[in-house]
């Protein structure tokens, strides 16, 4: 990455760029060092030592800079036969970005794509002796920036995989929006002939204690062996490297922003566990959709009209009125506990709902569930027309409604089909074992 702010000027006034040699003096030391590129931070550059570590230094902790020579960063393999076991499960791998699949370059300190089969043998050689691995390079960008069309895009893809014969699909991703991803997944493909698995890393390659190689071999072991046929979510199950969960993609959620066992199944347990040692899946969740004999279904559609709003005290009804005026189709509220709104919001909500926008309601509360006959407020909301979502999770209630819009159903029908169980995204009860 390129520098900014005061790091980006403190190197062009000295005319230095990333991948120059330099000689470096503190206050303390002088060194030699590589610059390195790195997280675009106000004020720190990031310098690789002679003895191969890598330094974050504050700019203002640096007297002097001089250059004494560059670079041309490049990135070599040792040259190597893949072996490809033609008895083992084929398996498409679909990169769609992270840095769960990538390469070190350690005389320079950066990371890269491994994405061919000779890269992918060198970065992870463990998964050519669980699956027959088939590589897709879909697109390679930073999970905050996905955005539906990018979801019905990986639907295809998938799709088109499993019509080619795959026996299940493990899909890189970034991890900040990846139960976005695998709820989207969950709803546009059914009947599937082997699980849709998403998996990622929260530590990058370059760092010892990254989870990229271990989580993509416990995927490739559940792609392999498993006969679950629908949506997971692969990661850490705990801090130790030998075991992982599949979580069902539309009860998962990341829940912590840099541990490796930040996702989490919420109100059932994760559907299976897997250990990389034993190479063994142990079902914990037994209500799970089984693999299909049939035909795979695509429905890849998406209303882009729709929209996921927090409840929060003292939010402007305007933010409901704006939605409105932009003609969006679809409302989902992640109201305050049982499923309520301020009172002052009503008027909109009422206008929402006149004007044929359908207005789902969720909570905030990652366990329960909407319960909108308790209390007045949620009487009268249910009474004007707004939708329970049950125990559905804000971000699937979002993508469910989305994707129902999509296929152009009469309202009628996406209003029934919202308040009905379709693939484990509403439980019956919640495990006592899962708060």
């Amino acid at each position: 990455m390129t520098y900014k702010g005061k790091a980006k000027k403190f190197l062009a006034e000295r005319g230095l760029d990333i991948w120059d040699k330099v000689v470096v003096s503190t206050e303390t030391s002088t060194f030699e060092a590589l610059i390195l590129p790195g997280p675009p931070a106000e004020d720190i550059i990031y310098l690789k030592l002679p003895n191969g570590y890598n330094l974050a230094l504050k700019i203002d902790r640096i007297k002097s800079l001089r250059k004494i020579g560059s670079i041309s960063p490049s990135y070599t393999l040792p040259q190597m036969h893949v072996s490809i076991r033609e008895d083992l499960p084929e398996v498409s791998i679909i990169h769609c970005g992270g840095t769960i699949a990538s390469r070190i370059e350690y005389s320079t300190g950066a990371v890269a794509p491994a994405f061919s089969l000779e890269e992918l043998s060198y970065a992870v050689p463990e998964i050519f002796d669980l699956i027959k691995p088939k590589l897709t390079m879909l697109f390679n960008i930073l999970s905050e920036h996905m955005t539906p069309t990018h979801w019905t895009t990986i639907a295809k893809t998938a799709y088109k995989e499993f019509i080619s014969g795959a026996r299940a699909i493990i899909i890189t991703h970034g991890t900040d929006t990846m139960h976005f991803s695998a709820t989207a997944l969950a709803f546009m493909l059914s009947e599937l002939p082997g699980p849709i698995i998403f998996t990622g890393a929260m530590r990058s390659s370059d760092r010892p204690s990254s989870d990229a190689a271990t989580n993509l071999i416990a995927s490739a072991i559940i792609a392999g062996k498993s006969d679950i046929g629908e949506s997971l979510i692969v990661m850490h199950a705990g801090l130790n490297d030998t075991n992982f969960f599949a979580h069902r993609g539309v009860r998962s959620l990341k829940l912590h922003s840099t541990r490796r066992d930040a996702f989490r199944s919420i109100g059932i347990p994760p559907i299976a566990e897997i250990s990389i040692e034993k190479q063994r899946i142990d079902i914990l969740y037994p209500h799970y959709k089984k693999i299909s004999n049939r035909t795979p279904k695509l429905s890849a559609a998406f209303e882009p009209k729709t929209a996921l709003v927090l409840v929060y005290p003292g939010m402007p009804s305007e933010i409901i009125e704006t939605l409105i005026d932009k003609r969006y189709r679809g409302i989902v509220l992640a109201g305050t506990g049982l499923g309520h709104v301020p009172n002052y919001m009503f008027k909109s909500i009422q206008r929402a709902i006149e004007e044929k926008v359908i207005v789902v309601m969720t909570t905030q509360c990652l366990w329960g569930g909407v319960y909108m006959d308790v209390y007045e407020t949620g009487r009268k909301l249910k009474k004007m027309g707004v939708i329970p979502g049950k125990n559905m999770l804000p971000h699937v209630a979002y993508i469910k409604l989305g994707w129902l819009l999509g296929l152009d159903l009469p309202d009628k029908q996406v209003k029934a089909l919202l308040e009905r169980n379709l693939l484990g995204e509403i439980i019956n009860q919640e495990s006592p074992l899962c708060f």
